[in-house]
């Protein structure tokens, strides 16, 4: 259920060179998208509807569920925020529909009256939609079934009353057809599956979970053309989150919850070049979504064929560049300043401390571009938002919004495994398993859909179903999953599950065995696990103020470079060679290297732009769960200068290029799975890291391969202590533990990608 993560990206690389991110489509601009909303002789309109609170006649009141969404006002302020402050949109050409006023005519009349009769042939369009999607069906027609939009006001057909209620997608498509611009886009962060759920793992479902059958609404609008015909062509560009008959997920993180796509798709803007390679975006932002929803499902992005020739409007050269967020001036008095922090990575957002140091720049066309940046403390934060005081007291504010970078990330040293115990465990299977979980100092126990998880523990039965996913049935009028009191424990494996229930590889034991005891077996993993969530809190490569570029390369079977990553914040650097773009110019070529054959050799190559010498670590996480390393010494070392002082050597001396390993054959592959390799540069050396590596073997100037590690979860609590630098913990003035990583000290590249077993 859901595409492959290949022909995901590959759908998205068609939609998002569509929207002409980057300028291979559009030479020297960043793309149609960008080039649409900068202009400033354009007038740019948004419509965004959200809706969370429906009336469960909405939606399915037999379903013991609660129909709520959380996300989906969230959505309209990312979107909001983001155009305003990134795009130039002005506040007063953006509508926004929620709750009560996203009823069906509501919606209608502001699609009439702020797009159709308010835009011009030159105007930039953008219609955004968040909530309850559905599937329905025509009383006396065959043929597909109708795309629908679930509106605040939409009630289940009955006898009495058997118009449907909702909002077809035929109807917002003849009204839309009526624009006078062809620069449209559409964004539907809702889905059509009738799966009869509404929550999956840890995650929201935003499908109806029924198919209802009626009759056309009593106020159909326009002229249509044959529903038994399927939907006619959307104008303009249209990107969804995902097809009917998959999943549409929203998430759930410290302190908000927002739709998967709105969430995923402005993070990447905000934090995108001015001119971006569009099949680099294309990675990241489908990094962004498999590293959130698992490796099995993702929300998906659909191109539709332009109606009309024209620019869309979702690639502007953006009015300010990549930032973290946008500092918000005080509206007089002293009380704290406002930031929002969209950009922020949202598993870094969550341990954000206070304490925690940014920095403003002023906008592009200041009057005084040479003014020094303001640096701001993190006072608090709730859900995206923030306040902040100025470092220096004295120091005039700025009047206009700012963006926003880190300079001083300031996390806790104390940072637990999130582990949801799944709705299908029993009663006495809870129990037993919070009491389990509770002896692990590292994890903290919680029920599925309380909070954000890092995993899942629940169980499967035992045979050839590898996930829960595969697990439920296809018929929609089934019940979600086998039901836990219909089998016995003898009969199903406990094991660990992605928040959207895809099994963790290696964690299910195919015979009974009390909870305790998975617990026990389990205890590893969820060390691993814990590991991979402390390194990932160091990826900065869109926030380090180092000069450094990295590029993967496959050697064997055939040589080709396979991704590119750099720093986005230092100095301009030049990149690694202008063929990357050339020789990888068709996206789905470009894209192989998400799904590597087994025989595929890898090697990465390093460039140090900065003045400063960089010491290199590289962890590597197996999705089995195991860990290895390799700690790169210069080159310059000989084996008889040993190993105890030799690691203090920075590995990359200033504007030095080099490959890992230095063997130029590369690294081979592990049988099937995934990797997530991260490679750390930093100006200091790893001296804990070297420490917890010698008790696997002394790490040695001739060491070429990535060497196995014993305790990964030590290994990066040993990382965090190397990258933290005792001058600024102490200059926060905050009391407790906590680590102090600056922003101009080290970067971390993290590349993740799937083996095939051919």
């Amino acid at each position: 259920m859901g595409l492959k993560r290949r022909a995901f990206l590959q759908q998205t690389s068609r939609a998002l060179a569509a929207l002409g991110v980057g300028g291979t489509v559009l030479g020297p601009g960043p793309g149609q998208y960008s080039q649409a909303l900068a202009k400033s002789s354009r007038r740019k309109l948004a419509l965004l509807i959200g809706i969370n609170q429906y009336p469960e006649r909405a939606i399915d009141p037999i379903l013991a569920q609660e129909v709520a969404l959380r996300g989906c006002l969230t959505d309209v302020e990312l979107q909001r925020q983001l155009l305003i402050h990134r795009f130039g949109f002005q506040a007063s050409d953006i509508l926004t529909l929620t709750g009560q006023e996203a009823s069906r005519a509501g919606i209608l009349q502001a699609i009439e009256e702020h797009l159709v009769q308010s835009s011009q042939s030159d105007d930039v369009v953008l219609l955004h939609f968040s909530g309850y999607g559905s599937q329905v069906r025509l009383e006396g027609q065959a043929g597909p079934s109708q795309m629908a939009w679930v509106t605040f006001d939409s009630r289940l057909p009955s006898e009495e009353k058997p118009a449907l209620a909702d909002l077809l997608e035929a109807e917002v498509v003849a009204q839309l057809q009526r624009l006078a611009t062809p620069n449209l886009t559409t964004v539907i962060d809702a889905g059509g599956q009738d799966g009869g759920y509404l929550r999956w793992g840890n995650l929201k479902v935003r499908s109806r979970p029924t198919v209802p059958m009626g009759v056309l609404p009593t106020d159909w609008r326009g002229e249509v053309p044959a529903l038994s015909s399927g939907l006619p062509p959307w104008p303009g560009l249209l990107l969804r989150a995902g097809q009917p008959g998959t999943l549409v997920l929203e998430g759930q993180w410290d302190g908000f919850s927002a739709g998967l796509l709105t969430y995923a798709l402005t993070q990447s803007l905000w934090e995108a070049l001015p001119n971006p390679n569009p099949q680099i975006f294309i990675q990241q932002l489908g990094d962004r979504l498999h590293r959130w929803v698992g490796p099995d499902q993702h929300p998906t992005l659909e191109e539709q064929r332009l109606a009309k020739a024209g620019v869309t409007p979702y690639s502007p050269p953006a009015a300010l560049p990549p930032a973290d967020g946008v500092f918000l001036p005080a509206k007089g008095g002293e009380r704290p300043l406002g930031l929002w922090l969209g950009g922020v990575e949202p598993q870094l957002l969550s341990y954000l401390q206070p304490g925690t140091r940014f920095v403003t720049a002023p906008p592009q066309g200041s009057h005084d571009p040479t003014s020094p940046a303001l640096e701001l403390r993190l006072e608090s934060r709730t859900g995206l938002k923030g306040t902040a005081k100025p470092v220096d007291t004295q120091a005039t504010l700025p009047t206009t919004p700012q963006p926003l970078y880190e300079k001083l990330r300031l996390l806790p040293q104390s940072i637990a495994l999130v582990v949801a115990l799944d709705s299908q465990l029993k009663r006495v299977e809870r129990v037993d398993a919070t009491s389990a979980l509770a002896s692990l100092p590292f994890v903290a126990s919680i029920t599925a859909g309380e909070r954000k998880a890092d995993c899942l523990f629940g169980r499967l039965p035992v045979g050839p179903v590898a996930t829960l996913t595969a697990a439920l049935p296809s018929a929609p009028d089934n019940s979600l999953s086998p039901q836990p009191d219909s089998a016995s424990p003898a009969e199903s494996s406990y094991g660990l599950f992605a928040p959207n229930r895809t099994l963790v590889p290696g964690t299910m034991l195919a015979k009974e065995e009390a909870v305790k005891t998975a617990i026990g077996r389990l205890t590893p993993q969820l060390r691993s696990l814990l590991a991979v969530k402390l390194v990932r809190l160091t990826e900065n490569r869109s926030a380090s103020w180092l000069a450094v570029t990295a590029t993967l390369e496959a050697t064997q079977p055939k040589a080709k470079i396979l991704g590119h990553q750099q720093t986005e914040r230092s100095q301009p650097i030049h990149l690694i060679s202008r063929t990357l773009g050339k020789a990888n110019a068709n996206p789905g070529d470009h894209l192989d290297r998400l799904e590597l054959a087994r025989d595929t050799r890898l090697l990465y190559r390093l460039a140090n732009r900065s003045d400063s010498p960089l010491h290199v670590l590289v962890v590597s996480f197996e999705s089995q769960g195991s860990c290895s390393a390799l700690m790169v010494f210069p080159e310059t070392v000989s084996p008889q200068e040993g190993t105890v002082l030799s690691h203090r050597g920075p590995a990359l001396a200033p504007r030095q290029t080099r490959s890992i390993p230095n063997d130029p054959a590369g690294w081979g592959l592990p049988a099937t799975g995934s990797m997530e390799t991260y490679l750390v540069l930093s100006v200091r050396p790893f001296q804990h890291c070297f420490e917890v590596l010698e008790q696997d073997g002394n790490p040695s100037p001739l060491q070429t391969e990535l060497r196995p590690v014993s305790q990964p979860l030590k290994l990066a609590q040993a990382l965090l202590a190397d990258l933290s630098d005792a001058n600024w913990a102490g200059s926060t003035g905050l009391t407790g533990d906590f680590y102090a990583l600056p922003q101009d000290q080290w970067v971390t590249f993290g590349f993740n990608y799937a083996i095939s077993g051919v």
